[in-house]
């Protein structure tokens, strides 16, 4: 069978949805991946065909941006809220409307069976629509709530462009567009008028870490097993907000007797010298390191909050200028009982000490970080999920 994925280029998108369309090359279907030239390589290493849609997510946002007449985002300076929300909602047609572009014509040339959309890129599954081409849509985590602000606004734009496409779409949750939903989300910890609006069509899909290149430091496997080992992360931002809520985060970790692994790509050569019981490493393979960790302390990423989850630990959250995502991942585990949150301004070397302290001892927190991981490991791997995509081509 004929399978083409499609995401957009960022990493919470792309590497949630990349382990299924591996199972789904693994069970021998005929796979192409479409999006930004970015993830060729990657890509095309893993044996996958590749085609170009869509832009790079960074460069989308730069363009929607420009077209609005404002300052596109950048690592010294976030555009204040009403700016924001003119990009947004540019951008909620734009990106669309570049997948729409791009597939329309690959559809013409190679028609595959199934067409498998990340959650965030509905252009794919709107150009499979126009095309009569079954499509599955495949969660980058939990649900926005119905009454979101960015989720009704991203819904009024997709509904009008639809529109012009000749189009009908759902009146809510639009921009899942109506397809089966691979939702790798629990179910007690998913929105449940979403579960609820859903029904038979939400199915799940558990969630599995993808490795990136690269090796685990030895000194991982080869330490002491006597005291924790806390993860570090805050994704690939480096403004400055990033290097101090980072230095107090350090510094706060590295006072308890603690092993400390800091990953990050951009800010290793600006944390100076460093406690002996910290290592920084530009990149990790996380999938292969959180067995490893007793406490992850992050911003609230997709890839980094499902594989916490998945490897039953607690997580501190560190929010600095958070996306939605990162605020719904955060309250997501603190309301399941397995996680705490401290805001930008609220973090400094005490009070990272105190809950990074509290999470590792807490055994009620531990529990719950451990419930939720059966959850997930009672989940649908994407083994056995990509043997199913024959039933949704019909």
């Amino acid at each position: 069978m004929r399978v083409l994925f499609s995401t957009l280029t960022a990493y919470g998108h792309f590497f949630q949805v990349l382990p299924l369309a591996v199972a789904a090359h693994r069970a021998g279907h005929h796979v192409t991946f479409a999006t930004g030239e970015v993830r060729h390589k990657l890509l095309t290493e893993l044996g996958l065909d590749v085609v170009k849609a869509g832009g790079e997510t960074e460069e989308l946002v730069a363009e929607a941006a420009r077209t609005v007449g404002v300052p596109p985002p950048s690592e010294q300076k976030a555009p204040d809220r009403a700016a924001m929300e003119l990009i947004s909602r540019e951008f909620c047609r734009l990106a669309p409307k570049s997948y729409v572009d791009d597939l329309l014509p690959e559809f013409e040339r190679s028609r595959p069976d199934l067409v498998v959309h990340a959650s965030y890129n509905p252009g794919a599954g709107l150009a499979a629509k126009v095309a009569g081409i079954p499509a599955l849509c495949h969660a980058s985590g939990r649900v926005r709530p119905a009454d979101d602000y960015l989720m009704v606004m991203s819904e009024d734009v997709l509904r009008e462009y639809a529109t012009e496409l000749g189009l009908e779409l759902p009146a809510t949750y639009t921009t899942y567009l109506g397809h089966p939903y691979l939702d790798i989300c629990p179910r007690s910890l998913q929105d449940q008028d979403f579960v609820a609006a859903c029904g038979d069509l939400r199915s799940e899909l558990r969630p599995v870490g993808f490795n990136t290149p690269g090796e685990l430091p030895a000194w991982v496997r080869e330490r002491a097993q006597s005291r924790p080992l806390v993860y570090l992360t805050l994704g690939t931002e480096s403004d400055n907000r990033v290097l101090q809520m980072m230095r107090e985060t350090i510094a706060g970790l590295s006072s308890l007797d603690v092993d400390v692994f800091v990953a990050t790509p951009k800010l290793a050569d600006e944390l100076g010298t460093l406690p002996d019981n910290v290592r920084v490493e530009r990149w990790v393979a996380q999938a292969e390191l959180l067995p490893h960790v007793d406490l992850v302390v992050q911003h609230g990423g997709n890839g980094t909050t499902f594989g916490a989850l998945g490897s039953g630990i607690p997580q501190l959250f560190l929010q600095n200028l958070p996306g939605p995502d990162q605020l719904l991942n955060a309250g997501m585990v603190c309301d399941a009982g397995a996680g705490e949150r401290l805001k930008h301004e609220e973090v400094t070397e005490a009070t990272v000490a105190t809950a990074a302290r509290r999470l590792l001892s807490d055994p009620e927190c531990v529990a719950a970080a451990k419930e939720i991981a059966r959850q997930v490991a009672e989940m649908p791997s994407p083994d056995e999920v990509a043997r199913r995509l024959p039933e949704y081509a019909g």
